[in-house]
């Protein structure tokens, strides 16, 4: 350092922990650590800087002679914003014991310390003291003072000071807006912001409309929200902060505006690695779970990168989209980078293997886990349950009930009722839901009452599920109705399912399933003209079935089909591979089920109409597109 008494020189070297430690061995060695002027700049990095060292700050200011209040309120304003806010109380007092005198920078700082911790009976005592100092007319120690009682739940004593006070700043409208979004008091919070724009020469700045715009994302307030965005642009307050950009981006996300969100997304000049975790958890929310994929993809393509929270995202993003590949590619990040292994990244995990059809491996990450909670347990029940693995699950939950402070929850029950109903154990269904009630003093909902029914309609035992429907607290919903109806057109009994879905179609004219399931019973018994009017019914209310939906991952794309589905690339080829499959699938003795197509048409056409189901048509597409030996992994849903 060749300019030893320099302080700009100084305050340009001290940009890291390191660099401190050099600039501090150097005023050592020259005597001159007792200048205040010169440990300030290294004691101001230390304290204050992100990168900095609290600890090694204090270390230091326990090395000076005589440290100035500059150098007191830094190490108090380091604590009180840092993870340690109790330490700045610490810090006050001994300053005062010192025989330094607190000033009008220390109480804003120790205030801010008590609103974060909080404490009231430290802030009220430092509040006396600033007024006897005569600190009452000063701005920021009237907006701590604010701040402070409205942390402490004293909201009544901060509007009184705020209310009083003609001293009130732009801060000061802040503090009580920033208080009523955080106690969820959002119209309180938008009445005080009308007020502020009356006031004469005040205009709202960023951190105002951050605050709004999380009250209208927990409102869903669409509306106010575009409006603040447009306000937001008149004040040209956007381009030059990207906390309020990213918080404009969220509110969209979450009122449900993706296209606008996708539009701020494509416009913002910086964007970090919030910005890419909001519009990417904002695609995977709202059902568009393949956008998400290609936002992240993008994301890594500009070298940004992931922190555990995103890659937990995608993680659940891959379970849904059943992506094994991706959610590969996911984990190898994770361990490449380094990236912390929480509980809820390695429950993410184990969710995803297990929902793309990995269970072992699923079950290998679950064993690997240092700690686990009713979530972690709950993601691997459940997996087992969705693959018929029922004995396995109870198993599961059998080790689970023996760990130390782990109590099952309602989704606990749902995932081992799931198990028992893909698994034919209907003894063991029964047993689980009544202990559930009597040992773990758990409601059922309308998910456990379904299970059962499920459960035991699969079994056929058709009068012993009607029966449990009308013991019931609740009122059995469609998809048990659904249930029992087709149980009862599995064991021949078409006039239970007759009247059943002539019912449900009374309280929900608007679903389509029991006009569906109608329809079938009138095809199975070849009542063709019923079926028909059934079905015409259906069109002159413009009701139409969802289709089933088919979709398969290869090279990290997800390839999505759905019946007769002619929308793909390679659809000629695709089609040529479904009737050589078929055609092999025949030469051994196979023939198609056919009794389920609704209309009175030929068996031949039947056959053609099963042809390109939408399973068939992503299996063939997987069979062209991949070598002989790797297993075929897709996801089916709506059928």
């Amino acid at each position: 350092m060749a300019e030893p008494f320099s302080v700009d020189l100084l305050k340009r070297h001290c940009i890291s922990v390191i660099n401190c430690k050099q600039a501090h061995a150097f005023l050592l060695r020259l005597h001159l650590l007792c200048e205040n002027l010169l440990s300030s700049k290294l004691l101001s990095f230390l304290a204050l800087s992100p990168s900095g060292d609290l600890k090694y700050a204090g270390q230091l200011l326990r090395q000076l002679p005589s440290p100035d209040s500059f150098i007191w309120n830094t190490i108090i304003r380091g604590h009180a914003r840092g993870t340690t806010p109790s330490h700045a109380i610490s810090f006050f007092r001994e300053m005062v014991n010192s025989g330094v005198s607190p000033d009008h920078h220390s109480y804003p700082f120790v205030l801010t310390a008590c609103a974060r911790i909080p404490s009231l009976e430290h802030g009220a005592r430092f509040h006396a003291e600033a007024l006897k100092l005569g600190l009452e007319s000063d701005v920021f120690v009237l907006n701590s003072t604010i701040q402070m009682y409205a942390c402490c739940g004293l909201l009544g004593a901060a509007r009184k000071l705020f209310d009083g006070n003609p001293l009130r700043d732009i801060v000061s409208w802040n503090v009580m807006i920033r208080v009523y979004v955080k106690r969820g008091e959002l119209e309180e919070a938008f009445r005080h912001f009308r007020e502020m724009i009356q006031v004469k020469n005040l205009h709202p700045d960023s951190v105002t409309l951050i605050s709004l715009m999380s009250a209208c994302a927990q409102l869903g307030d669409l509306h106010r929200g575009r409006w603040l965005h447009l306000y937001s642009n008149e004040l040209d307050l956007i381009t030059s902060n990207l906390q309020l950009g990213n918080s404009i981006l969220d509110m969209y996300c979450k009122c449900g505006d993706l296209s606008s969100a996708n539009k701020l997304f494509e416009k913002m000049v910086e964007r970090d690695l919030l910005t890419w975790t909001t519009m990417i958890s904002g695609l995977a929310n709202s059902g568009d779970p393949q956008h998400a994929l290609e936002f992240f993809r993008r994301m890594q393509h500009e070298k940004i990168r992931p922190d555990e929270v995103i890659l937990g995202t995608m993680l659940s993003v891959c379970a849904h989209t059943g992506a094994l590949d991706e959610g590969k590619y996911v984990h190898r990040l994770i361990d490449i980078q380094n990236v912390k292994h929480d509980i809820v990244l390695e429950t993410a995990l184990v969710d995803m293997y297990a929902k793309c059809g990995e269970v072992d491996f699923a079950l290998h990450v679950f064993r690997k886990m240092k700690e686990r909670n009713v979530f972690t347990w709950n993601a691997m029940i459940g997996g087992l349950a969705i693959h018929g693995l029922g004995h396995r699950a109870l198993d599961l939950f059998e080790e689970m009930k023996h760990g130390k402070e782990l109590i099952a929850d309602d989704v606990t029950f749902i995932g081992l009722l799931s198990a028992c109903r893909h698994s034919g154990l209907v003894k063991p269904g029964i047993e689980i839901f009544k202990a559930m009630e009597d040992l773990y003093q758990i409601q059922p909902r309308m998910e456990h009452y379904g299970c059962v029914v499920d459960l035991m309609c699969r079994a056929g035992l058709v009068q012993e599920a009607l029966d449990f429907m009308e013991s019931m607290p609740v009122k059995p919903n469609e998809l048990m109705w659904t249930s029992l109806i087709g149980a009862g057109r599995a064991l021949g009994e078409t006039e239970i399912g007759e009247k059943v879905s002539r019912s449900i179609i009374e309280l929900n004219p608007e679903s389509y399933r029991p006009y569906v399931i109608l329809s079938n019973i009138y095809a199975g018994v070849r009542r063709w003209e019923d079926a028909v009017q059934v079905r015409s019914l259906m069109r002159e209310k413009g009701i139409r079935k969802t289709p089933g939906l088919s979709w398969i991952e290869l090279n990290g794309i997800v390839h999505r089909f759905v019946a007769g589905d002619r929308s793909h690339a390679q659809t000629e080829e695709i089609y040529v591979m479904v009737m050589e499959m078929c055609r092999r699938v025949g030469l051994t003795g196979h023939v198609s089920g056919t009794s389920e197509l609704l209309f009175d048409i030929e068996e031949e056409e039947k056959k053609h109409s099963l042809f390109f189901h939408s399973e068939k048509l992503a299996v063939g597409f997987g069979l062209m597109s991949t070598a002989p030996g790797p297993d075929i992994e897709g996801c089916v849903e709506g059928l």
